[in-house]
């Protein structure tokens, strides 16, 4: 039996599929950057291909979580799917980046000094002294502006997930008004 569609049941659904598909996001992160710690080609080759088989692990997942809820509710429509979408972005999300910036600040701050280094390396031969003390200044910033980065990152891909998703999950009908309208008037 379906249940009846409220927000209340939306926000609490999407905040446990959230949590699901921050868990698989976070676990194709971790393959990905190990298939990176390979180095060479080989490492960079394999690190693509597990950068491409997350997004696509994150869009079947999204699609199935989006799906499995809307066989759960009745008369839950586009509008409806695609908010819920909306926030099944925004909790894993925000999990996604708040798990980044804890790797890069408590678990494995070595991969942070890395980055750092391989920045300043880059980035020394263009900017003058003033630029390089700015740099030096923003660096203990960097792992929440990463984090930021990486909320919106998330974020935009999973509201492109959750459009073309809900589009294609419950299309609307532009002439659902006119027919009722018209049973109406037939009665």
């Amino acid at each position: 039996m379906k249940k009846e569609f409220t927000s209340g049941e939306s926000w609490n659904s999407a905040a446990i599929a959230g949590l699901i598909l921050a868990v698989a996001t976070i676990a194709a992160e971790f393959v990905s950057a190990l298939c990176g710690k390979i180095g060479g080609f080989a490492g960079g080759f394999l690190g693509f291909i597990a950068w491409a088989g997350k997004l696509v692990l994150c869009a079947v997942l999204f699609r199935y979580l989006m799906l499995k809820f809307k066989s759960s509710y009745d008369s839950v429509g586009y509008p409806e799917l695609q908010r819920y979408g909306l926030k099944l972005a925004l909790f894993s999300s925000l999990i996604v980046a708040a798990y980044s910036t804890v790797n890069l600040l408590f678990i494995n701050p070595t991969s942070f000094e890395e980055i750092m280094d391989v920045m300043r390396t880059s980035y020394s031969s263009m900017l003058d002294s003033n630029s390089e003390a700015a740099l030096e200044k923003m660096m203990p910033k960097m792992p929440y502006y990463m984090a930021i980065g990486s909320l919106i990152y998330c974020f935009i891909w999973g509201w492109l997930y959750a459009t073309i998703f809900a589009k294609s999950a419950a299309p609307d009908d532009p002439f659902e008004d006119i027919e009722e309208h018209v049973d109406d008037q037939d009665s």
